[in-house]
């Protein structure tokens, strides 16, 4: 019993001990919400001004923080920010009334709640794009821009340009610095650009405005002395183009249907272009050169029966196409001056060109500019250039030659036969030949052609003294009639027509018969019908006689 009222009193003693102890705790918890409640209004009331109540809990933590985001990939981010910058930046206290809180970017919807869900981007980039779409919940109406978006594979987002926290404002953009850092994001992404002073005037001119872009805005980058694109392989193509020269040019200024912008030939083209796949310089030029078709569509398709396209199918990729003849952005008239024909075919036939360069026909168009002697393009063809090796192209090269040699008023200025043609196929060669054509064009004749005795593209004058055929007429016999004497050549009449000036011998002899010949038959003809003339009398004589 005595037991039972100590126990009790044991526990009416211990009563007030533990009732101080609650009452402690008590006054310690509401002391520590006083100096919560004390500091937050004092922190509110020093920084109300400078920012936005929601956001101090975010800067509490991320104003003072050594702590980093890592990604899959290895990349880090600080999460510490520069709370001066933020209050500096476009979207802070120190420029806007309606200041952006952090919750307006970084909702809490999206986990960002304390403590913030793991980071699913695998790496840096990956997040700034995701990151970067929240700048359309302010700015629906983006401005417009050369840059691919995101779905791009090259991506520039708007925090590329302007920043995330401490957001740039328009009027740095509008100067020298706001360019500096175009230059020094190009950089860093090894993408060519030009020094900030000049693409501030690219910007000043139209970067950001709406509406197509023209040659004047390409040519912001493109007229930089000195641009150049290098591939793979080590070659070099100059990116520079002369607005001077692209107005003279056939698509310039002066082009009959209208001048032409960069985008008629450079469609969907955006800033900064995709990589470039070729790796050599031909191989980016036969990517582009099919371009010309869109609106050459007649004379590209001749291309594609011409001996240029025969080599590239079977892996000549140095045969000419489009742009090796008549060049790019500073494409020329191609027949003015009309040598300029020639010149073109010299880029890649250099040595027939030399040889054409001495012949009568070369020296009188390179030395004279005479504009009757013919070009590359009169015998070869232009965009549906044959192969002149072939059976038909012999066969049918009397007819090329004559297309000149046998026009009267043309070979009059110049006093020479035009009876050429007409001599040539009346002999025993051109008969041949001639019969050869018209059977069958492909069957290869060795008889002799224009070519053989003249020459193809080193052709020079009959009474050259060097090369002339007059002078060396039996030794050109002697090619095909190795047993020749100078009695077989001299036996030749030439392209003359027999005449009192020209092998009177012949043209006598010629005549001769053509009078003995006719008058001989005629006077035989004679007797003939006056033979018959007479039996046919004699017997109506005799039956009016009976």
């Amino acid at each position: 019993m005595y037991k039972k009222i100590g126990l009790s009193m044991s526990r009416i003693r211990q009563k007030p001990v533990e009732q101080a102890v609650k009452l402690a705790l008590a006054l310690l918890l509401l002391g520590s919400v006083l100096y919560i409640s004390t500091n937050i209004a004092f922190a509110e009331s020093q920084e109300q001004d400078k920012y936005p109540v929601p956001d101090l809990a975010c800067q509490l933590c991320h104003s003072d923080s050594q702590r980093e985001v890592t990604f899959a990939s290895g990349e880090r981010i600080p999460v510490i920010i520069d709370l001066e910058g933020l209050a500096n930046s476009v979207h802070g206290t120190n420029h806007q009334a309606d200041v952006a809180t952090c919750t307006g970017c970084h909702q809490p919807v999206d986990d960002y709640q304390q403590p913030h869900a793991a980071v699913e981007a695998q790496d840096l980039r990956s997040y700034q794009i995701e990151r970067a779409n929240s700048c359309q919940q302010c700015h629906t109406q983006v401005h417009p821009t050369s840059h691919p978006g995101a779905e791009a594979e090259i991506a520039v987002v708007c925090t590329d340009c302007h920043g995330s926290h401490e957001v740039t404002p328009v009027a740095v953009f509008q100067s020298v610095e706001g360019a500096s850092v175009c230059v020094a994001c190009h950089e860093r992404n090894q993408v060519r650009a030009t020094d900030p002073d000049r693409l501030f005037n690219l910007i000043d001119g139209g970067f950001f405005e709406a509406g197509e872009k023209n040659k004047e805005y390409c040519l912001g980058c493109h007229s930089q002395p000195d641009f150049t694109l290098t591939f793979a392989n080590g070659d070099t193509k100059p990116l520079t183009i002369d607005p001077a020269s692209f107005e003279a040019s056939v698509h310039g200024k002066d082009n009959p249907w209208q001048p032409l912008d960069c985008t008629n030939c450079h469609e969907d083209y955006q800033y900064p272009h995709k990589p470039i796949a070729a790796t050599s310089s031909r191989e980016y030029s036969l990517e582009k050169y099919p371009v010309c078709r869109k609106c050459h569509e007649e004379n590209y398709e001749k291309t594609m029966d011409s001996v240029h396209e025969d080599a590239l199918e079977n892996g000549m990729i140095e045969a000419a196409v489009c742009t090796d003849c008549h060049h790019t952005h500073d494409t020329p008239k191609p027949d003015e001056p009309r040598e300029r024909i020639s010149y073109t075919c010299r880029n890649c036939h250099s040595t027939i060109f030399d040889e054409y360069s001495t012949s009568v026909h070369g020296d009188a168009l390179l030395n004279e500019s005479n504009p009757d002697v013919p070009t590359c393009i009169e015998c070869h063809g232009v965009h549906n250039i044959g192969d002149p090796t072939t059976a038909m192209a012999r066969a049918r090269s009397p007819q090329l030659c004559a297309s000149c040699h046998n026009n009267q008023e043309l070979m009059k200025k110049y006093d020479i036969s035009t009876d050429v043609f007409d001599t040539y196929v009346a002999d025993f060669h051109g008969t041949t030949v001639t019969l050869f054509e018209h059977d069958d064009p492909t069957i290869p004749t060795n008889k002799a052609v224009c070519f053989d005795c003249h020459g193809i593209h080193n052709i020079k004058k009959p009474d050259d003294p060097e090369s002339g055929i007059k002078n060396n007429l039996l030794a050109k016999c002697q090619q095909c009639h190795p047993d020749a004497t100078a009695s077989f050549s001299d036996s030749w009449t030439s392209h003359f027509r027999p005449s009192l000036e020209h092998n009177p011998t012949v043209y006598l002899i010629d005549l001769f018969y053509k009078l003995v010949i006719p008058g001989t038959v005629g006077f035989f003809a004679f007797l003939v019908l006056t033979d018959i003339y007479r039996r046919i009398r004699e017997r109506f004589s005799k039956e009016t006689k009976a």
